[in-house]
């Protein structure tokens, strides 16, 4: 054994109850969890609600298996240093799991004194070993001796390069490193679950199973973990957002496909601002996707910037006009209902001077009404390839950063909830209903966008419009191209 300071031993939960060791109240769920680590198999995969204490846990494992355990410390190689490590979505999450572990350990009457010496990447123990904070990527960690992993909300990891496929080269490299620690070493994935197409669905799919022997797969829903939780809010999530909740609070894993576009994309290109006026930009275009008595009507209006010069498209306005819930009486009731809500997609078009691009959906009325209040209208048929192709015109403007956007809620709720669903070799869009909304704001912002797109200028390389080529060649470039075909700037095929 290396000459180092002495471990204390003492079971997980035994340190979690006693004040004088790690001394951290746990949740009933959380008392589970950690019982079942502390029992074995070397792995455990956790799929949890929001809120539901995970990386709390999954921090207490890390410090039990640096302060508590001798007999890691007892296959450590002569000058060794064992580790925890904790990888995160990125290495800021990884670092507040590190920070999370430092205010337990210090608080720790017989345990603070072990801290050798901590940064916001480290904590070293005077016993040998030290628990740190892993960027999210393959690189760099392979050959350490590690005695426990955590990969705390792993459905999530995403890498400029590897995209989702990060996750699974992160645990291709970090997993081996524990070898030398045989069954004592513990492995620990835990996330909210996101979608099913991806190394955390997959590892809690085959621990459930039993296809993998040293696995444990453990589900709760936030509920059930998180006693804090109000019942009242948790209603209130599922009332506004019913397959949000099942994903984020039930920790569901929907079976819609991958996420179209990531969430830290859609953030990207939310500016803070209000609607923009007609004078903010030029060549305005409108997509309508129509509805009237069981679904809301959508408006989106974007057109080029006119402050700046590279070409980015600006959403100056997006409505949303629902159904009356009373159904309409008469036909002429039904019919005046219409009327006024295209009286006013009229007006807002007027305004700003924009050509028109609306849905099949009762596409022919919607149209001869708009034209008579003096509206230029195209009409489009939304086939399943039709829409594949508006809206990777609308993630191609997203991943270039060629789009401006303002804080619509629900507009961002539809972006966030877009879904690629593969099926006999070909992707499609999925754009799921929820609630009372089937997407509408979301597929008028992409409709006006493909449009622009198509009949406009083409994408240059800065990510702004170039003009067209010679003879009306719409020629675009090799990053809208790539964008197009979902790949992110700087992922490499």
């Amino acid at each position: 054994m290396p000459e180092h300071m002495a471990l204390p031993a003492a079971g997980l939960l035994e340190a979690c109850d006693d004040p004088n060791l790690l001394g951290v109240p746990l949740w009933p769920k959380q008392r589970e969890l950690l019982a079942e680590v502390e029992a074995g198999p070397r792995m455990h995969v956790w799929a949890m609600g929001r809120r539901s204490g995970k990386t709390t846990s999954a921090a207490l494992v890390g410090l039990w298996s640096c302060l508590l355990r001798p007999e890691l410390i007892a296959r450590l190689g002569i000058g060794q240093r064992g580790y925890a490590v904790a990888v995160a979505t990125n290495l800021a999450q990884a670092r507040r799991l590190l920070a999370d572990a430092r205010s337990i350990v210090e608080r720790s009457p017989l345990l603070h004194d072990l801290v050798e010496a901590a940064t916001e990447d480290e904590i070293r123990f005077a016993t040998g070993t030290a628990f740190a904070a892993f960027p999210c990527t393959a690189r760099g960690v392979r050959g350490w001796p590690i005695f426990t992993v955590i990969l705390d909300e792993a459905a999530h990891f995403q890498s400029e390069t590897e995209g989702p496929a990060v996750a699974d080269r992160v645990f291709e490299a970090l997993v081996p490193s524990t070898a030398q620690f045989g069954d004592l070493a513990r492995v620990v994935v835990a996330s909210t679950p996101y979608g099913v197409g991806n190394l955390f669905a997959d590892l809690f799919q085959r621990a459930t199973s039993g296809e993998l022997a040293d696995a444990l797969a453990q589900h709760a829903t936030t509920a059930e973990a998180n006693p804090t939780v109000e019942a009242e809010f948790l209603d209130r999530e599922r009332a506004r957002d019913p397959e949000g909740f099942e994903q984020e609070y039930a920790a569901s894993f929907l079976a819609g496909g991958s996420s179209f576009l990531e969430p830290e994309r859609i953030a990207a290109v939310v500016a803070e601002r209000d609607e923009l006026p007609p004078s903010h930009g030029r060549r305005w275009i409108a997509g309508l996707d129509p509805a009237f008595s069981s679904d809301p009507f959508g408006l989106a209006i974007v057109g080029t910037d006119a402050q700046v010069s590279d070409g980015r498209l600006v959403l100056g306005l997006a409505r949303r006009w629902t159904p009356p819930k009373r159904k309409a009486r008469s036909l002429e009731e039904e019919r005046a209902i219409e009327d006024a809500v295209l009286d006013e997609v009229a007006a807002e078009c007027l305004r700003y001077g924009a050509r028109v691009v609306t849905d099949q959906f009762k596409a022919a009325g919607v149209a001869d009404y708009l034209r008579r209040k003096g509206v230029s209208v195209r009409t489009e048929a939304m086939t399943a390839p039709t829409k594949t192709a508006v809206f990777k015109a609308l993630r191609a403007r997203i991943y270039l950063e060629a789009l401006e956007l303002y804080d619509v809620p629900a507009l961002v709720a539809e972006l966030r909830r877009l879904r690629t669903r593969y099926t006999a070799g070909q992707a499609a869009v999925v754009n799921p209903r929820v609630g009372g909304s089937h997407g509408d704001i979301a597929q008028a912002l992409a409709l006006a966008v493909w449009e622009h797109d198509r009949h406009g200028m083409s994408v240059g390389r800065s990510g702004g419009p170039t003009p067209q080529g010679r003879r009306g060649r719409d020629w675009r470039s090799v990053e809208y191209e790539r964008a197009m075909k979902g790949i992110r700037p700087g992922m490499t095929l």
